[in-house]
């Protein structure tokens, strides 16, 4: 499998394809992400900010629906 995204010399990543994401996609894009926020704040010491996992929360409630 390739790689999504390479690394430049300045080390910031540049995407391999060129183009816009199809619907599927990114949808899958911004469900990971939601989910990566999520378990990150709860990871850390004292539960994390509470009012932006709630929030995060409620977004990715709607988002799968």
């Amino acid at each position: 499998m390739k790689e999504f995204y390479t690394n430049n010399p300045k080390n910031l990543h540049n995407p391999i394809k060129k183009g816009k994401l199809s619907k599927t996609q990114k949808r899958k894009e911004i469900q990971a992400n939601l989910q990566n926020t999520i378990n990150f704040e709860e990871s850390k010491i004292g539960g994390g900010n509470k009012e932006l996992i709630a929030k995060l929360q409620l977004k990715l409630d709607k988002f799968l629906k």
